[in-house]
């Protein structure tokens, strides 16, 4: 019995991949999710979620949370910015 990637099983079965990730997410298709993070699924349970059909319309979107932001990366955009933020003042203020 053939086992399949996350990419592998979205050619497959012609749907996206990020698609196919939250079917699986949400257990609409038997996977088994290794530590590394990876998605593996039997060509079986491929066919039964498939002859079942897949409804993908009432899967979510994803959260897509970023993390926390770095202290160091933070600090630098806020000094671009503030630096950006002077700059447009002194153009403002000597180019009447």
């Amino acid at each position: 019995m053939p086992i399949y990637t996350v990419k592998e099983a979205s050619r497959k079965v012609k749907i996206g991949v990020e698609t196919l990730k939250r079917a699986l997410e949400e257990g609409l298709i038997k996977a088994t999710r290794l530590a590394t993070g990876q998605w593996h699924r039997a060509e079986s349970a491929l066919e039964e979620a498939l002859h079942r059909g897949i409804d993908v319309r009432g899967l979510s979107k994803g959260s897509k949370k970023k993390g926390p932001q770095p202290l160091g990366l933070k600090r630098f955009l806020e000094r671009t910015k503030a630096e950006k933020k002077q700059a447009y003042h002194y153009l403002a203020a000597h180019h009447k």
